[in-house]
């Protein structure tokens, strides 16, 4: 009988390590430098949509999806956009989590008033965290 427990207490020691080690493996973090935003560019070609202004039910994603947290540590209001499409605006000093589809390809973050901006491109698979920084 103590055989058994003592077996399944080390089974089980094995894959809370194993699974956590993987999961540990899936947080990403990011600092993003802010850049000035040129006043004379014409349109921005990192935004595809800008927010929704219609009550349209979106379709749920599919498939894996992964975490975005940012992190605001400025004073500015910061909207944020995912392959170009907008996902929200971040207040001032604060954060908040975007969830996308598995394989993002770019992060694109602006301020409210236009004159600072941040980018980033990778491949999401689990859980990232991108601290946006004047």
């Amino acid at each position: 009988m103590k055989k058994t427990i003592l077996g399944l207490f080390a089974v089980g020691c094995m894959l809370l390590a194993f699974s956590s080690a993987t999961y540990a493996q899936k947080k990403v973090a990011r600092n993003v430098k802010a850049k000035t935003v040129d006043a004379s560019r014409g349109s921005n070609t990192n935004i595809k949509s800008e927010a929704p202004t219609t009550d349209v039910a979106e379709s749920k994603a599919r498939g894996a999806s992964c975490s975005i947290y940012f992190s605001n540590y400025t004073g500015y209001y910061v909207n944020i956009y995912v392959d170009g499409y907008y996902r929200g605006q971040l207040s001032p000093w604060g954060g908040g989590t975007v969830v996308v589809g598995d394989g993002y390809t770019s992060i694109y973050c602006i301020t409210a008033g236009k004159t600072l901006e941040w980018s980033d491109t990778g491949n999401c698979f689990g859980s990232y965290t991108f601290k946006l920084y004047p």
